[in-house]
Protein backbone atom coordinates (compact mmCIF):
# COMPACT_ATOMS: atom_id res chain seq x y z
CA UNK A 1 0.00 0.00 0.00
CA UNK A 2 1.24 3.58 -0.70
CA UNK A 3 2.18 5.35 2.07
CA UNK A 4 4.11 9.19 2.55
CA UNK A 5 5.97 10.80 5.12
CA UNK A 6 7.03 14.73 5.48
CA UNK A 7 9.83 15.83 7.57
CA UNK A 8 9.43 19.92 8.33
CA UNK A 9 12.52 21.94 9.91
CA UNK A 10 12.67 24.97 11.57
CA UNK A 11 15.82 26.46 9.60
CA UNK A 12 15.09 30.08 10.76
CA UNK A 13 18.19 30.51 13.21
CA UNK A 14 20.51 29.00 10.55
CA UNK A 15 18.70 31.24 7.74
CA UNK A 16 18.47 34.72 9.48
CA UNK A 17 22.28 34.30 10.60
CA UNK A 18 22.45 35.74 7.40
CA UNK A 19 26.69 34.83 7.23
CA UNK A 20 28.78 32.65 4.98
CA UNK A 21 30.06 31.39 7.98
CA UNK A 22 26.98 30.53 8.63
CA UNK A 23 27.39 27.14 6.14
CA UNK A 24 29.53 24.60 7.61
CA UNK A 25 32.39 23.27 5.35
CA UNK A 26 31.94 19.61 6.85
CA UNK A 27 28.02 19.71 5.63
CA UNK A 28 28.79 21.19 2.46
CA UNK A 29 31.33 18.16 1.91
CA UNK A 30 28.51 15.95 1.85
CA UNK A 31 26.75 17.46 -0.98
CA UNK A 32 27.40 16.54 -4.58
CA UNK A 33 29.66 18.00 -7.16
CA UNK A 34 26.66 19.37 -8.74
CA UNK A 35 25.01 20.34 -5.46
CA UNK A 36 28.45 22.13 -4.66
CA UNK A 37 28.40 24.06 -7.54
CA UNK A 38 24.74 25.44 -7.30
CA UNK A 39 25.28 26.10 -4.01
CA UNK A 40 28.13 28.53 -4.41
CA UNK A 41 26.41 30.14 -7.33
CA UNK A 42 23.78 31.70 -4.78
CA UNK A 43 24.33 35.60 -4.57
CA UNK A 44 22.44 35.72 -0.96
CA UNK A 45 23.16 33.79 1.92
CA UNK A 46 19.50 33.28 3.38
CA UNK A 47 18.75 31.33 0.11
CA UNK A 48 22.14 28.98 0.22
CA UNK A 49 20.93 27.84 3.76
CA UNK A 50 17.74 27.09 2.66
CA UNK A 51 19.19 24.95 -0.28
CA UNK A 52 21.68 23.29 1.63
CA UNK A 53 19.55 22.03 4.77
CA UNK A 54 16.79 21.40 2.31
CA UNK A 55 19.59 19.25 0.71
CA UNK A 56 20.38 18.01 4.25
CA UNK A 57 16.94 17.00 5.22
CA UNK A 58 16.41 14.92 1.89
CA UNK A 59 19.18 12.82 2.40
CA UNK A 60 17.76 12.38 5.97
CA UNK A 61 14.65 11.73 4.43
CA UNK A 62 15.77 9.07 2.27
CA UNK A 63 17.91 7.35 4.42
CA UNK A 64 14.94 6.96 7.09
CA UNK A 65 12.57 5.52 4.58
CA UNK A 66 14.48 3.30 2.40
CA UNK A 67 17.30 2.31 5.19
CA UNK A 68 20.03 2.94 2.62
CA UNK A 69 23.78 4.83 3.55
CA UNK A 70 24.55 8.16 3.28
CA UNK A 71 26.83 7.14 0.26
CA UNK A 72 24.35 5.07 -1.53
CA UNK A 73 22.56 8.41 -2.54
CA UNK A 74 23.46 10.34 -5.36
CA UNK A 75 21.97 14.04 -6.14
CA UNK A 76 22.26 15.47 -10.00
CA UNK A 77 21.43 18.80 -10.39
CA UNK A 78 19.33 20.16 -13.21
CA UNK A 79 19.56 23.72 -14.57
CA UNK A 80 15.86 24.83 -14.11
CA UNK A 81 14.60 21.58 -13.04
CA UNK A 82 14.21 19.42 -9.78
CA UNK A 83 17.34 17.39 -8.70
CA UNK A 84 17.56 13.64 -10.36
CA UNK A 85 18.27 11.65 -7.22
CA UNK A 86 19.05 7.61 -7.19
CA UNK A 87 19.96 5.15 -4.71
CA UNK A 88 21.78 2.52 -5.17
CA UNK A 89 21.95 3.79 -8.76
CA UNK A 90 18.44 3.14 -8.78
CA UNK A 91 15.93 6.25 -10.05
CA UNK A 92 14.03 7.63 -6.66
CA UNK A 93 11.20 7.63 -8.97
CA UNK A 94 8.24 6.20 -6.24
CA UNK A 95 8.24 2.44 -7.61
CA UNK A 96 11.51 1.03 -7.48
CA UNK A 97 12.92 3.64 -4.40
CA UNK A 98 10.89 5.83 -2.84
CA UNK A 99 10.39 9.20 -4.44
CA UNK A 100 10.95 12.67 -3.04
CA UNK A 101 9.66 16.07 -3.14
CA UNK A 102 11.57 19.75 -1.61
CA UNK A 103 10.08 23.25 -0.57
CA UNK A 104 11.05 25.89 1.70
CA UNK A 105 9.52 29.52 3.19
CA UNK A 106 11.14 31.98 4.80
CA UNK A 107 13.46 29.40 6.62
CA UNK A 108 11.13 26.42 7.26
CA UNK A 109 12.48 23.42 4.96
CA UNK A 110 9.76 20.42 4.14
CA UNK A 111 10.64 17.04 2.15
CA UNK A 112 7.90 14.87 1.40
CA UNK A 113 9.15 11.15 0.61
CA UNK A 114 6.49 8.25 -0.82
CA UNK A 115 7.15 4.60 -1.05
CA UNK A 116 5.28 3.13 -4.23
CA UNK A 117 3.66 6.84 -5.51
CA UNK A 118 4.92 9.67 -6.58
CA UNK A 119 5.12 12.62 -4.51
CA UNK A 120 4.50 16.66 -4.02
CA UNK A 121 5.24 18.80 -1.35
CA UNK A 122 4.86 22.77 -0.21
CA UNK A 123 5.41 24.55 2.91
CA UNK A 124 4.28 28.70 2.80
CA UNK A 125 5.13 30.51 6.15
CA UNK A 126 2.79 33.54 5.81
CA UNK A 127 3.69 36.78 6.11
CA UNK A 128 2.08 40.20 7.16
CA UNK A 129 1.45 42.62 4.95
CA UNK A 130 1.62 40.60 2.05
CA UNK A 131 -0.41 41.37 -1.02
CA UNK A 132 -2.73 37.97 -1.44
CA UNK A 133 -5.15 39.42 -3.92
CA UNK A 134 -2.43 40.65 -6.38
CA UNK A 135 -0.94 37.31 -6.18
CA UNK A 136 -4.15 35.59 -6.40
CA UNK A 137 -5.24 37.34 -9.72
CA UNK A 138 -1.77 36.06 -11.29
CA UNK A 139 -1.72 32.50 -10.17
CA UNK A 140 -5.60 31.45 -9.73
CA UNK A 141 -7.60 30.48 -12.17
CA UNK A 142 -11.47 32.52 -12.84
CA UNK A 143 -12.90 29.69 -10.64
CA UNK A 144 -10.02 29.67 -7.98
CA UNK A 145 -10.72 33.07 -7.52
CA UNK A 146 -14.55 32.61 -7.41
CA UNK A 147 -13.87 30.13 -4.30
CA UNK A 148 -11.36 32.30 -3.02
CA UNK A 149 -14.34 35.41 -3.27
CA UNK A 150 -16.33 33.56 -0.99
CA UNK A 151 -14.52 33.01 2.07
CA UNK A 152 -13.84 35.31 4.75
CA UNK A 153 -11.78 38.48 4.35
CA UNK A 154 -10.37 37.90 7.36
CA UNK A 155 -7.87 35.33 9.12
CA UNK A 156 -9.73 32.65 7.40
CA UNK A 157 -9.66 34.02 4.19
CA UNK A 158 -6.06 34.37 4.19
CA UNK A 159 -5.55 30.24 5.40
CA UNK A 160 -7.72 29.98 2.08
CA UNK A 161 -5.03 31.24 0.07
CA UNK A 162 -2.39 29.83 1.25
CA UNK A 163 -4.36 26.35 1.29
CA UNK A 164 -5.09 26.78 -2.07
CA UNK A 165 -1.54 27.74 -3.18
CA UNK A 166 -0.02 25.16 -1.73
CA UNK A 167 -2.45 22.48 -3.51
CA UNK A 168 -1.52 24.17 -6.56
CA UNK A 169 1.88 23.84 -5.60
CA UNK A 170 2.36 20.39 -4.59
CA UNK A 171 -0.02 19.05 -7.26
CA UNK A 172 2.34 20.85 -9.97
CA UNK A 173 5.01 18.68 -8.14
CA UNK A 174 3.76 15.37 -8.25
CA UNK A 175 2.35 15.35 -11.43
CA UNK A 176 5.68 17.07 -12.73
CA UNK A 177 7.77 14.02 -11.01
CA UNK A 178 4.92 11.35 -11.87
CA UNK A 179 5.20 12.23 -15.73
CA UNK A 180 9.05 12.22 -16.14
CA UNK A 181 9.53 8.90 -14.20
CA UNK A 182 6.13 7.35 -15.86
CA UNK A 183 4.98 6.46 -12.34
CA UNK A 184 1.20 7.01 -13.20
CA UNK A 185 1.33 3.92 -15.02
CA UNK A 186 1.65 1.43 -12.06
CA UNK A 187 -1.16 3.72 -10.14
CA UNK A 188 -4.68 4.17 -11.20
CA UNK A 189 -6.17 5.90 -8.18
CA UNK A 190 -6.25 9.79 -8.28
CA UNK A 191 -3.83 11.63 -5.64
CA UNK A 192 -5.15 13.10 -2.50
CA UNK A 193 -4.42 16.35 -1.47
CA UNK A 194 -3.17 16.44 2.55
CA UNK A 195 -2.85 20.00 4.01
CA UNK A 196 -2.05 20.85 7.47
CA UNK A 197 -1.82 24.04 9.30
CA UNK A 198 0.35 24.75 11.92
CA UNK A 199 1.55 27.85 14.06
CA UNK A 200 3.98 28.83 11.36
CA UNK A 201 3.26 27.66 7.91
CA UNK A 202 0.77 25.97 5.87
CA UNK A 203 1.99 22.43 4.61
CA UNK A 204 0.67 20.14 1.16
CA UNK A 205 1.84 16.64 0.43
CA UNK A 206 -0.03 15.30 -2.86
CA UNK A 207 0.37 11.45 -3.63
CA UNK A 208 -1.63 8.30 -3.79
CA UNK A 209 -0.80 7.53 0.16
CA UNK A 210 -4.44 7.15 2.45
CA UNK A 211 -5.05 9.04 5.54
CA UNK A 212 -3.70 6.06 7.56
CA UNK A 213 -0.68 5.67 5.78
CA UNK A 214 0.80 8.99 5.89
CA UNK A 215 2.17 10.97 9.04
CA UNK A 216 4.09 14.32 9.50
CA UNK A 217 6.91 15.06 11.46
CA UNK A 218 9.12 18.02 12.58
CA UNK A 219 12.52 17.26 13.57
CA UNK A 220 15.14 19.27 15.13
CA UNK A 221 17.49 21.49 13.33
CA UNK A 222 20.28 20.37 15.62
CA UNK A 223 19.60 16.84 14.70
CA UNK A 224 20.07 17.62 10.83
CA UNK A 225 22.95 19.33 10.91
CA UNK A 226 24.47 15.98 12.80
CA UNK A 227 23.79 14.22 9.97
CA UNK A 228 25.81 11.56 9.60
CA UNK A 229 25.68 7.70 8.04
CA UNK A 230 24.89 6.52 11.38
CA UNK A 231 21.38 7.70 10.84
CA UNK A 232 20.02 5.78 8.62
CA UNK A 233 17.81 3.95 11.17
CA UNK A 234 17.35 6.69 13.62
Amino acid sequence: MPSSLAWIVDGRRMVQAGRRAAIPAHLTALLSPSERSRLQGFQRTPRACEFLLGRLLMRRALMQASACRLEEIDIEERPGDAPLVRISGVLADGVAQPAVSLSHSRGWIACAVGMGTPIGVDIEAPLAGRDLATLAEHAFTPAELSWLAQQSEDEAGEDAFYRLWCAKEADYKYRRHAGEHNALAAISAVPTLRHERQAHYHLCVCSHAPAGQHRSEEIALEALLELSDGQANA
